[in-house]
């Protein structure tokens, strides 16, 4: 999709806002940019502005529960940021984020560099881009949310973020999210942990059996990721059973160990996703990777399809 060298700019700009590293928060620009929406709307202004350390604060839970709940239209705005807040421990608040509707942003910003010749923008495409600039500008100087509840706006700072190559929360060196004085949150490669996991898995602290008596898959296959591989010959009776290469040409191995506390043996396909080139290990009863791996999808061995390998 080709669009114009301002709105490149503009996504730019956006992903700055997404990496930079720290920021030092200016609390009374915030505040003159995020009233100003008000004014550009011609609505009143909140008497009085709260500011709270990040979205798990009781006052900023306690005033979006209660915009949600009312449904009034005076804080139907309040409401709508409100309604995420309280599923997954309140981590899902994208209603109540400035950059929220950014996509739409860029969206609107190319369509008025270069609108339709019969569908030429009007006022409230102007103001919309008025109304999405001082968020940006707001964003820019350190705010992150805000919520609205009895004439009382509340704010709260933009947490700081780490991300992959693949835009995943991810950080082995800090916090992938982090509000300053706040909360803070470890993810590697976009999985979750407890700090305490966290901390030993980018240590490599895991022994291989403490690694693959992890219950959580995606858990397993980052601590196995972050392992000094040369540990696996320690597992006991460690034996790889079939080796092969997939059509993407992904090593494919079937390894049996065995763990303590575990009579029998384990047994895994060490195999490579070709969507996402993660690295896991499957539970299986096979011997021949192949038919592991087709078995692993809930299909027949390959030998019900008279297919060799």
């Amino acid at each position: 999709m080709d669009f114009s060298q301002k709105t490149q700019e503009l996504i730019e700009r956006q992903c700055r806002n997404v990496e930079r590293k720290d920021f030092k928060l200016d609390k009374k620009k915030s505040e003159e940019l995020i009233l100003k929406t008000y004014d550009l709307f011609k609505l009143t202004r909140p008497k009085k502005i709260i500011w709270c350390k990040d979205i798990f604060d009781k006052k900023f839970v306690s005033s979006a529960r209660s915009a949600w709940s009312a449904g009034s239209a005076r804080s139907a705005r309040s409401a709508r940021s409100a309604g995420s807040a309280w599923s997954a421990g309140s981590a899902d608040l994208q209603f109540t984020a400035l950059d929220y509707d950014f996509n739409w942003y860029v969206f609107e910003f190319e369509y008025c560099q270069n609108p339709d010749s019969d569908k030429l923008p009007n006022e409230n495409d102007k103001i919309y881009l008025e109304y999405c600039e001082l968020l940006m500008q707001a964003k820019e100087v350190g705010l992150g949310y805000r919520v609205e509840w009895e004439d009382t706006l509340y704010l709260i700072p933009t947490p700081l973020v780490e991300i992959d190559e693949q835009n995943r929360f991810h950080s082995a060196t800090k916090p992938a999210i982090r509000w300053k004085g706040g909360k803070e949150f470890y993810y590697l490669h976009g999985v979750n942990f407890e700090k305490k996991w966290w901390t030993k898995i980018v240590n490599d602290k895991f022994t291989p059996d403490q690694v693959f008596a992890i219950d959580n898959l995606e858990h397993r296959r980052i601590a196995y990721e972050y392992m000094d591989k040369s540990k696996m010959s320690k597992l006991k009776d460690f034996e790889v059973l079939d080796e092969a290469t997939d059509e993407q040409g992904n090593k494919m191995k079937i390894i049996q160990f065995k763990v303590k506390n575990v009579d029998e043996p384990l047994k895994y396909l060490n195999v490579v996703c070709p969507t996402t080139g993660r690295i896991y290990f499957l539970g299986t009863n096979e011997n021949k990777c192949f038919n592991a791996k087709y078995t692993s999808f809930g299909l027949d061995t390959l030998n019900h399809f008279n297919i060799e390998k």
